[in-house]
């Protein structure tokens, strides 16, 4: 049986069996030596092949072992929970796996029965059904916070409705505004979930293991900045190198060490390219905005194909200073304050300018997901900004989870138009 058709099979027997001890059984047959070898060899990068080994073996620990389990929605200080020892299950990312599963219309087809209504976004949308549909282990807690998602509030609240833990909910509320007082009123927030968090465990808080998350989550940051001035001059990329792909390690993972060897892997694997890298390539330089389609698509092939590559996301900049461990708190406060899709709109336009200068990109795509007003609510100003600057973008409508949202043909010409306007140019 080759790679391929294991990989199949797995997914086959998922789409079959949608329950979750089919999904406990699936995450133990790959955990068996032999498969878990042959699966990592499907993978041609060396820091694709260690995100899906460790992601899948950190996923059986989710589903199969007896850890307390928590519920955190994109960008929360993840070094808290990490520091806890709480299992993490991200809602929002783990609707993404159920578009790579292709089993959305049946977590959609849930969401939709129970009254969630079609213009919320759809990573919401199908992760709720995977809850309604008990297909997530049960939480004991749930964190989240209004930066940058209205949908997450409501969602999240509800998940925790469900699961009858009301009084495990947690909503951070991120300040407007970036000056002393929001920042701590920010880190008392934090402060107080951590102890609180520490209490319903029933054990006693260990601020050193705390410190031990910032000083993982500092080397993540350390190595991600060297990989990002790579990147301002590497054209060789690994195959099926994205970085739209981490989203999982980078946000929820951090403080882990597992988190930080990861982005060292890959600062050593893209570090080898450029130096094997004879020559600037002649591919147009793309600067990507909001994240991709998580189902089977070949976005990224056609721009290849026309001589365009992505050499930049927005969700993979480094917005933040490296923190101070001995004062946690205050320091991760200072990290959420500082992502630029907090407060005004600027705060985002002046990133996204600074990265289309450093990166010197020849166009920009911004992915309108469905359902996402914050990010597709600035998507005219960011257009004209980088016009002002000689830079197009192409206001791509589609779906990251719902591939009917998304038609191929459509998709096809609209990029293949672009991809002729930046090459003329």
């Amino acid at each position: 049986m080759g790679i391929v058709s294991i990989k199949e099979k797995i997914i086959d027997s998922i789409q079959n069996n949608l329950d979750i001890k089919s999904v406990r059984k699936i995450l133990k047959l790959i955990s068996n030596p032999i498969v878990f070898f042959l699966y990592g060899l499907s993978f041609k990068s060396v820091s694709d092949k260690y995100l899906n080994k460790y992601s899948l073996s950190y996923m059986r620990e989710v589903y199969c072992g007896n850890h307390p389990i928590a519920y955190g929605s994109l960008f929360i200080p993840y070094e808290i929970l990490n520091s806890l020892n709480l299992k993490l299950i991200l809602p929002e990312v783990m609707g993404g796996f159920t578009a790579g599963l292709g089993v959305t219309d049946k977590t959609l087809s849930n969401a939709a029965n129970n009254w969630y209504s079609a213009d919320l976004c759809t990573f919401h949308r199908s992760a709720s059904g995977a809850a309604n549909m008990s297909l997530f282990p049960k939480p004991d807690f749930i964190i989240c916070s209004n930066l940058a998602c209205d949908a997450a509030c409501k969602s999240f609240e509800d998940m925790a409705k469900k699961f009858e833990i009301e009084d495990r909910f947690y909503l951070i509320d991120i300040p407007y505004e970036n000056d002393e007082i929001s920042l701590k009123y920010l880190a008392v927030q934090l402060e107080n979930i951590y102890f609180d968090i520490s209490d319903k465990l029933k054990i006693k808080p260990d601020i050193n293991n705390l410190k031990k998350a910032l000083i993982n989550s500092n080397k993540l940051r350390s190595h991600l900045l060297e990989v990002n001035k790579i990147r301002e001059e590497l054209f060789d990329y690994p195959q099926y190198y994205n970085g739209l792909s981490y989203i999982l390690p980078l946000f929820g993972l951090s403080g882990t060490s597992k988190a930080a060897e990861l982005y060292r892997i890959m600062e050593k694997e893209l570090k080898a390219k450029l130096r094997k890298q004879i020559q600037p390539g002649k591919m147009k330089k793309i600067l990507w905005m909001h994240l991709k389609p998580y189902y089977r698509n070949e976005i990224f092939n056609i721009l290849e194909e026309n001589g365009c590559r992505v050499v930049c996301e927005e969700i993979t900049d480094v917005f933040w200073e490296e923190m101070d461990p001995e004062k946690p708190f205050i320091s991760l406060a200072s990290k959420m304050i500082s992502n630029p899709l907090r407060g005004n709109g600027q705060n985002r336009i002046n990133t996204i300018l600074s990265m289309a200068e450093k990166y010197k990109v020849d166009g920009a795509i911004l992915f309108s997901h469905w359902g996402c007003r914050q990010s597709n609510g600035l998507a005219r100003i960011l257009k004209d900004r980088l016009a002002e600057i000689k830079i197009p973008l192409l206001i791509l409508d589609g779906d990251c989870v719902d591939k009917n949202n998304c038609p191929s043909g459509q998709i096809k010409t609209r990029i293949e138009g672009f991809t002729e306007i930046i090459n003329s140019l």
